[in-house]
């Protein structure tokens, strides 16, 4: 059973979020993104980890398409002042197929058309892609609606990630990432550079890691794949990089509603909600 957490409705996220839309949970194309591409030079490799492979690459069963590796890159914007800071020690491979659970008390999952696991039910809020503001928004609306407790996507472990990578993620490979509830908070450090390092010594890059806070206190460092964070931006997404075909944790621009990497396409973003008892 992955551990209650708090209700979305977290100031910071929301006093930065704009209007929701309605949570449909319709999928959409990279033509119908609304705030254009993130500007930024091209993701640093080297680093930490490995990630989740999209075929039958390293760190248990395979998703769909094959490797290793993952995008990133620089931004700005502060979301948040949640969460306590996370543990050291970047990406480490995870197996995709983890089992499944009972729907929460009082959350009929099917009803929202989601997946269940760990008795927490997540739910593809998305109907256009989004800055990480409204996917905050969007998922506060939901839970609010529906008087369940509910948050952006929070992944606790290799076991819960592997399970929204198969379940919700895998028909938008290459083409949409998913928002993380998992930011740098700007209160909490001011200067940007306490958030990432380029290049750096996997113990450096562990301190930036470190600085980074979950909405309701998480302190799970697992995800973080390719040397992130490595830009300079203040949210994270599980993004999906084309070249290496590997899913992982990168660093993103707070208020953008599509990136565009170095190499490859312009992809989209997803509002994965998680509700829990």
């Amino acid at each position: 059973m992955i551990p209650r957490r708090a209700t979305v409705v977290i100031g910071g996220w929301l006093l930065c979020a704009l209007g929701a839309p309605s949570c449909s949970g319709k999928p959409f194309t990279s033509g119908e993104a609304s705030d254009g591409a993130a500007a930024g030079g091209p993701a640093a490799l080297g680093g930490a980890g490995s990630g989740f492979s999209a075929g039958a690459g390293a760190g248990g069963t395979s998703i769909g398409g094959g490797g290793s590796s993952a995008v990133s890159n620089a931004g700005t914007s502060a979301m948040s002042d949640a969460g306590t800071s996370a543990m050291s020690d970047a990406g480490t491979s995870a197996t995709s197929d983890a089992g499944g659970g009972n729907a929460p008390d009082g959350v009929d999952c099917a009803a929202f058309h989601g997946e269940e696991f760990g008795g927490h039910c997540y739910v593809d809020a998305t109907v256009e892609s989004s800055s990480a503001q409204q996917a905050v928004a969007t998922c506060g609306q939901l839970a609010s609606e529906h008087q369940v407790s509910g948050h952006l996507l929070v992944l606790d472990s290799a076991e819960e990630q592997g399970f929204v990578l198969k379940g919700l993620l895998v028909p938008f490979t290459d083409v949409s990432d998913a928002w993380l509830g998992l930011t740098c908070d700007q209160l909490e450090h001011p200067d940007i550079n306490d958030c990432y390092c380029s290049g750096c010594s996997k113990a450096l890059l562990a301190e930036k890691q470190a600085t980074w806070a979950w909405l309701g206190g998480q302190s799970s460092t697992f995800g973080w794949i390719n040397g992130n964070p490595n830009g300079g931006y203040r949210c994270a997404a599980l993004a999906y990089n084309s070249e290496s075909t590997i899913w992982g944790w990168v660093d993103r621009p707070c208020d953008k509603s599509s990136f565009s990497p170095s190499a490859g396409h312009t992809h989209d973003y997803r509002t994965i909600c998680e509700l829990e008892p």
